[in-house]
């Protein structure tokens, strides 16, 4: 079936369309997410419309005659596309949304035990259950979710504990995961830390070395002082990541 609108094909005959009654602007807009009549009027009894919406519909694993299960929770398409990326039915959302829960939330607490099959690959919802299996508290996976960093570099962060908020300050120091899950497991807060070492007076270039090489601001100033080079600071730091 050629589509109408590639310039290297001819239209298709509407006469099918606009025997079923649809007038042309319609019969483009359904034909344009590749329904046929059958499956246009499927939808139309269903209730649905607008082509677009059917082919959201499509898009959240929804059928003409599943569809009402959504419509009766309130459930949009759009809406419903997400909750489907989190690996829910229409029959799981309506039950989830009737305790006040979003997908996400939902998700949080959801048995990990599921009959549905668990959510698509590479889905929000594939991501989330990831972070769960790290170990991932929900306190601090809601920081990630809010975000939308979910990708690997975020999860040894969310690994140890550290708020998504934190981690953005921390990598912008320049610290690693593991030097931050460190200071974090000592209460210490990064919004401190870029005070204390500017207050030390110390470059925020060289902060990341001295401070993986385990020293406190005054150590650092005196190790300047002395003549100990932030190269040399770097290479005690390498030397005490690989320890660790």
């Amino acid at each position: 079936m050629s589509r109408f609108d590639d310039p290297d094909q001819p239209p298709e005959d509407l006469t099918p369309w606009l025997a079923a009654g649809y007038g042309r602007r319609d019969a483009l807009a359904w034909r344009r997410w590749n329904f046929t009549v059958e499956q246009a009027n499927q939808w139309q009894r269903a209730g649905v419309d607008d082509a677009l919406a059917a082919a959201q519909w499509q898009i959240a694993g929804a059928r003409p005659e599943t569809v009402g299960v959504w419509q009766a929770a309130n459930i949009g398409a759009a809406a419903a596309i997400r909750w489907h990326e989190f690996g829910f039915n229409g029959a799981e959302a309506a039950e989830q949304a009737k305790l006040g829960r979003g997908p996400e939330q939902a998700f949080q607490h959801r048995p990990a035990a599921s009959g549905s099959g668990g959510p698509p690959a590479g889905s929000m919802g594939a991501k989330v259950q990831a972070f769960s299996n790290a170990g991932v508290s929900h306190q601090v996976l809601g920081g990630y979710l809010h975000s939308k960093w979910l990708d690997d570099d975020a999860l040894p962060w969310a690994k140890g504990g550290i708020q998504a908020s934190d981690a953005r300050v921390w990598k912008m120091i320049g610290l690693t995961a593991a030097e931050a899950g460190e200071l974090h497991k000592k209460d210490v807060q990064p919004l401190d830390v870029l005070r204390d070492w500017w207050e030390a007076g110390i470059p925020f270039e060289e902060v990341a070395d001295w401070l993986g090489a385990g020293l406190t601001p005054a150590e650092a100033v005196a190790q300047r002082a002395s003549g100990v080079t932030v190269e040399q600071a770097a290479a005690l730091r390498a030397l005490r990541n690989g320890a660790g």
